[in-house]
């Protein structure tokens, strides 16, 4: 059994369970009095006898209902969690089998996004255009594109004006 933060919380929710079912049982029988007794005064001219009971009996009713929903309510979730983990597990299963490929895909763009990679291509200094990275003019102008430094080290492509790698850092030549 967990470890309680009162140690005392056991024999609390056992009393609970006893005395919820019994103030709801008490708060039910005093709605029915009343609410009979109102029913039974249709056929005569005398008032409900007994319809206060039913004034006193709905909040002993809503006492006794919120003490069981105290007292019942970690069996009750723990009933709950046990039925619908299941079924979360098995959507969970199927969506990641569905969109495995699309997660894939996204992932690649992000991850050649952050590389940098060579696909990507250069920037043309005097227009700002996007151009294929093995282009040497630009699409847009025409202008010369300066062309990526590889690394004597580890061989990345690094932008034509690095001093230093991005990938190890080693320095680059001038």
């Amino acid at each position: 059994m967990p470890e309680h933060i009162d140690p005392q919380h056991p024999q609390r929710r056992s009393a609970l369970r006893v005395l919820g079912p019994i103030v709801a049982g008490i708060g039910l029988i005093l709605t029915i009095i009343g609410f009979a007794s109102f029913f039974a005064s249709f056929g005569d001219m005398t008032g409900p006898r007994y319809f206060w009971c039913a004034f006193v009996g709905l909040p002993i009713l809503g006492i006794g209902i919120a003490i069981c929903k105290a007292a019942f309510l970690g069996a009750i979730t723990r009933y709950m969690a046990n039925e619908i983990a299941p079924v979360g597990k098995d959507v969970v299963n199927y969506m990641a089998e569905g969109t495995k490929g699309a997660v894939r895909d996204i992932a690649g763009a992000v991850g050649e996004g952050l590389r940098g990679d060579a696909k990507a291509g250069t920037r043309c200094r005097k227009c700002n255009e996007p151009n294929d990275a093995d282009a040497s003019f630009c699409k847009a102008c025409g202008a010369a594109l300066p062309q990526a430094k590889p690394c004597p080290g580890c061989g990345e492509r690094n932008d034509p004006d690095a001093r230093f790698c991005d990938r190890c850092g080693k320095a680059l030549a001038v």
